[in-house]
């Protein structure tokens, strides 16, 4: 499956006052299998364009293309789209409502008209996919959990509809460390089992991490594209655009300012522990 945006723009109250152009002229295509980061600063855009790619806003001029065919189109099955490409809210628990975990996992497949034997069949898979398996959890009120598995619950709800596309709106955050961090692996872990992850995130650390891709907005527009080493590479651009760099970017430049041979292209925890390791065998080696 194939998400091709052309020339995309999307404005806000057109004809008003309060008239405001969040995305302009956007061209992208997000590939089948792909963990794509969408990047940039507060007001970029980068949330508009994630609500393009499942339909729930039109564009107010270009096209937005699901295997070649604009989703927009009349003949096009609105409940088709929604169904392949699942979009995850920022906060997604405040919109729970039902009185149990499994009437609201429940709610999206059933509105797509499946018997209840394949509802049940989806409400436990998706309870599965996020690790919510205890004994009884399913009859519990949602409202009874944490906020970790409120959120969980809320994503349960997009994954028993089976989507092929993915798409979350910084799923982690205000999380605590450890719910952010089984957040992010459990995402990761969708990924690793054939789900195309499309993320919002300001988190750098994340998207080096975990992205295979990340598009960078400024100002409602594309402002670079590539995996997270080609991106890493232009921080003082990124500083400008007023986002940061991973951690571990950070440290390579101050190791190197102190004039330790540190490689310019390590930006990943583990590669920067693998790195800091042969240096200190290559000082220990010249010590001897």
């Amino acid at each position: 499956m194939q998400i091709t945006l052309e020339n995309v723009s999307h404005t806000y109250q057109p004809g008003s006052p309060f008239q405001s152009t969040a995305i302009r002229d956007v061209n992208l295509t997000i590939e089948q299998g792909e963990f794509l980061a969408l990047i940039g600063h507060t007001g970029s855009g980068k949330s508009t364009l994630a609500q393009h790619i499942n339909g729930l806003l039109k564009p107010t001029a270009g096209r937005v293309l699901i295997d070649g065919k604009d989703i927009h189109d009349k003949s096009f099955d609105k409940k088709e789209v929604r169904r392949r490409v699942g979009l995850v809210f920022q906060y997604p628990e405040h919109q729970l409502f039902e009185e149990s975990v499994e009437k609201d996992i429940a709610f999206g497949p059933k509105n797509l008209g499946l018997s209840a034997e394949e509802i049940k069949i989806r409400v436990q898979e998706a309870l599965e996919k996020v690790n919510l398996t205890q004994d009884g959890i399913k009859e519990k009120s949602p409202f009874e959990l944490s906020g970790g598995q409120m959120r969980r619950v809320a994503i349960a709800g997009v994954l028993a509809m089976r989507p092929e596309i993915l798409v979350l709106d910084e799923p982690a955050a205000g999380l605590d460390p450890k719910s952010r961090e089984d957040m992010l692996q459990l995402i990761a872990n969708l990924h690793r089992n054939g789900t195309t992850v499309v993320m919002v995130s300001h988190a750098m650390d994340d998207v080096a991490r975990f992205a295979t891709r990340a598009v960078v907005m400024e100002k409602g527009t594309v402002a670079m594209t590539g995996t997270p080493e080609e991106i890493f590479r232009h921080g003082p651009q990124l500083e400008r655009m007023g986002l940061g760099v991973p951690a571990v970017c950070k440290m390579g430049m101050l190791l190197r300012e102190k004039g330790i041979a540190f490689p310019e292209n390590i930006f990943r925890q583990e590669q920067a522990a693998g790195a800091l390791l042969a240096l200190w065998k290559e000082g220990t080696h010249h010590a001897e």
